[in-house]
């Protein structure tokens, strides 16, 4: 009972892009009218077709059908040998259906296409390109790469030399051209090449490119530097004109108050008071540029402050303070803050230093009472 199958040939050639068929009989071993119904099996079976796709055989008769291939010219279908099964299914004894294999032998066929980017660069020295090798074939691709130029004016360095893909997969290379003469000054100009790719058992693949030499000093250099120097006379006008004079008078007013804090009186031409010095002799008149020695009376000290410490002058002194060195010697993170009765006198952030120093022209003044602190 059931159904008998055979092909005409067991291995099928067939090239990516064309067709190829086959002949299967079919033969009727029941003892009654039977439908027969054929198809085809395995990876083959979404570029693959029967004609017909049904046999009606009386007990004991024969009937043929044409199964026909199309494989896609695509790298998803490889080169190589691939199975598929003819399936034959009998209406009336569906147990008695059978599958006869056979194999497909595909061709192979090389696809090859590149990519340059940028397809025009621009330098002095040289530029970079990127080139992209698509294996668009059904078998691995194994290419070299090489650079020419018809002045000889350019050379070539590709990371790497030859790529290889998988049917279906892209690999990338980087192409660096560089000048082999410079110039100065001038005008652009353009140096044509050209890259082979060439893929082992294919013709090769041309890729145009070009690189737009230019000048080693910019042509906005000149322009730059007459309005650099522009701005620097401006400067100059308006800091011996406008800044410096203001600069100065602000100055002279800041010594004289703090002069008055001091209780040291001011003369009207602005100098320092006129005394006695240890010798009973007269002293001569001051100018502002000493107003912080005039202002702080008292031996210099020097005085250490960490973390959570505080000083005050107490005993109805004062204390002036012209030098601040801060060290961060571990390196720690954070705010630090100088801070006199609680007020925030300067913040710094310790990551932005391991030692700094601040130098004052006008001291930074704490009476008996205050509390001068550092906070971290």
């Amino acid at each position: 009972m059931g159904a008998i199958a055979s092909l005409e040939h067991a291995l099928v050639a067939v090239a990516p892009g064309s067709e190829s068929s086959v002949e299967i009989k079919v033969r009727n071993n029941g003892s009654v009218v039977d439908q027969m119904t054929l198809s085809v099996l395995g990876d083959a079976a979404a570029w693959s077709s029967i004609d017909p796709a049904s046999l009606s055989l009386f007990p004991g008769a024969e009937g043929t059908a044409m199964l026909t291939f199309r494989p896609p010219r695509d790298s998803s279908i490889p080169a190589g040998s691939m199975a598929f099964g003819a399936r034959v299914a009998s209406q009336e004894d569906p147990a008695g259906s059978v599958v006869e294999e056979g194999r497909l032998d595909i061709a192979p066929f090389h696809d090859v296409s590149a990519e340059l980017q940028p397809r025009t660069s621009r330098g002095s020295r040289g530029a970079r390109h990127d080139i992209a090798i698509d294996n668009r074939g059904n078998v691995p691709l194994n290419a070299t790469i090489t650079g020419t130029d018809a002045d000889q004016a350019l050379s070539f360095d590709i990371d790497p030399p030859s790529v290889a893909a998988d049917p279906g997969q892209v690999s990338f290379a980087r192409v660096d051209v560089k000048t082999r003469k410079r110039f100065w000054r001038g005008q652009p100009q353009t140096r044509s090449f050209m890259l082979q790719v060439e893929p082992s058992g294919a013709p090769p693949v041309p890729i145009e490119g070009s690189i737009m030499q230019e000048s080693m000093l910019p042509p906005w250099l000149l322009k730059a530097l007459i309005a650099l120097a522009a701005i620097v006379i401006a400067l100059a006008v308006l800091w011996f004109l406008v800044l410096r004079p203001t600069v100065l008078t602000a100055a002279e007013t800041r010594a004289e108050e703090i002069l008055q804090e001091a209780g040291i009186e001011v003369p009207a031409d602005g100098g320092g008071g006129g005394g006695n010095d240890e010798g009973g002799n007269d002293g001569g008149g001051g100018n502002g540029g000493t107003t912080p020695q005039a202002a702080t009376t008292g031996d210099p000290v020097d005085g250490r402050l960490k973390d959570g410490d505080s000083i005050t002058p107490g005993d109805g002194r004062s204390l002036f303070v012209t030098d601040l060195i801060f060290s961060n010697p571990g390196a720690e993170t954070g705010p630090v803050r100088l801070q006199r009765n609680g007020q925030t006198l300067l913040e710094l952030r310790l990551e932005n230093f391991r030692d700094l120093d601040f130098h004052f022209v006008t001291p930074i003044r704490f009476e008996t009472d205050d509390v001068m602190a550092l906070e971290c």
